[in-house]
């Protein structure tokens, strides 16, 4: 029993560090538009990525397992990147998998939503978040913010986790009418070029 309280204790610890964090607030698990993602993105890029690292990091007196993602950047359309060796290069580093615990016939489970993750070698476009107070950012809207680059014969096209669901919600009619070439009205993979156009729009560029 105090070995399975303190496992309880420490998945508490770890869901209350975590749900203070910048990247864990209420609002990010609500359905964003285009627009509205924007507006709360620290950074937003297209990049590849190059290398996926688990990792830990101190915090609450524990240790919180992550991610570390690195891309290189194709296309950069808010925020600061470093140049290494003349490519400009970003370090992601979000949230690993939380292990549940387990003691006898009970199991305590994390509530906490699942974020993205990202393939090596694959290409995407990033709305992310600050980092935290411990180095932690994820995409805006977890899986929202998170676009997969497809190339459809000349074409690249750009879904996120949510097949582009809400997008352009209660925006303008052009972008409403973006959204339409999808499978169904309102959703579906659109043209990365017009992703990219949109973004632009919306940051005055």
């Amino acid at each position: 029993m105090r070995l399975f309280r303190s496992a309880s204790c420490a998945l508490l610890m770890t869901s209350v560090v975590l749900l203070n964090t910048s990247l864990l607030r209420a609002d990010t698990v609500q359905q964003f538009n285009l627009a509205e993602m924007v507006q709360r993105a620290d950074k937003i890029y297209r990049g590849t990525v190059l290398s996926a690292e688990e990792s830990t990091v101190q915090a609450g007196g524990g240790q919180l397992p992550v991610v570390i993602y690195r891309l290189q950047v194709d296309e950069l359309f808010r925020g600061d990147v470093p140049l290494v060796k003349g490519v400009r290069v970003v370090e992601l580093r979000m949230l690993g998998k939380i292990k549940s615990v387990r003691q006898g016939n009970l199991q305590l489970n994390s509530v906490l939503p699942r974020l993205p993750k990202l393939n090596v070698g694959q290409t995407y476009l990033l709305l992310t978040t600050r980092p935290s107070a411990i180095g932690l950012s994820t995409t805006v809207g977890l899986g929202q913010g998170s676009f997969q680059i497809l190339q459809r014969g000349k074409q690249e096209t750009a879904v996120n986790e949510v097949n582009n669901v809400g997008l352009f919600r209660d925006m303008n009619t052009q972008a409403r009418s973006l959204s339409a070439q999808g499978s169904t009205p309102g959703s579906g993979p659109i043209a990365y070029s017009e992703l990219a156009q949109q973004i632009r729009a919306q940051l005055g560029k």
